[in-house]
């Protein structure tokens, strides 16, 4: 799962550092342990490449972890520790993936 969004400009640099903290590595741990999704890493864009300024990567064991995170006090206490840094006045968009051997490939039906 990819999520990406922007930061407010003068709190790019506070973002960055609490994403290091020992807090953010405590709630990605117990977000994992409610929800069973894994953090993978936040990836920032660099020399205006890209249409988000960050996207955070998480790996799911299954759909059904998707969903846990609407009842995950981690999530919450995540979601409250990080809201003043975002820039909600511009939108976000989440993303599901899958590895491509998880990918069933539908053919085309036979021509008439």
């Amino acid at each position: 799962m990819v999520t990406s969004y922007y930061v407010r400009a003068e709190k790019v640099a506070e973002y960055q550092k609490w994403l290091s903290s020992s807090e953010a590595q405590r709630l990605n741990k117990q977000l994992e342990n409610e929800t069973g999704m894994k953090y993978l890493n936040t990836y920032f864009s660099i020399l205006g490449f890209g249409d988000y300024d960050c996207e955070d990567w998480y790996t799911a064991p299954d759909w059904s972890s998707l969903d846990k995170t609407r009842g995950s006090k981690a999530f919450d206490e995540m979601t409250r520790a990080t809201w003043h840094m975002m820039d909600m006045t511009r939108s976000m968009k989440t993303r599901a993936l899958r590895d491509f051997r998880d990918v069933r490939v539908v053919k085309p039906p036979p021509k008439r």
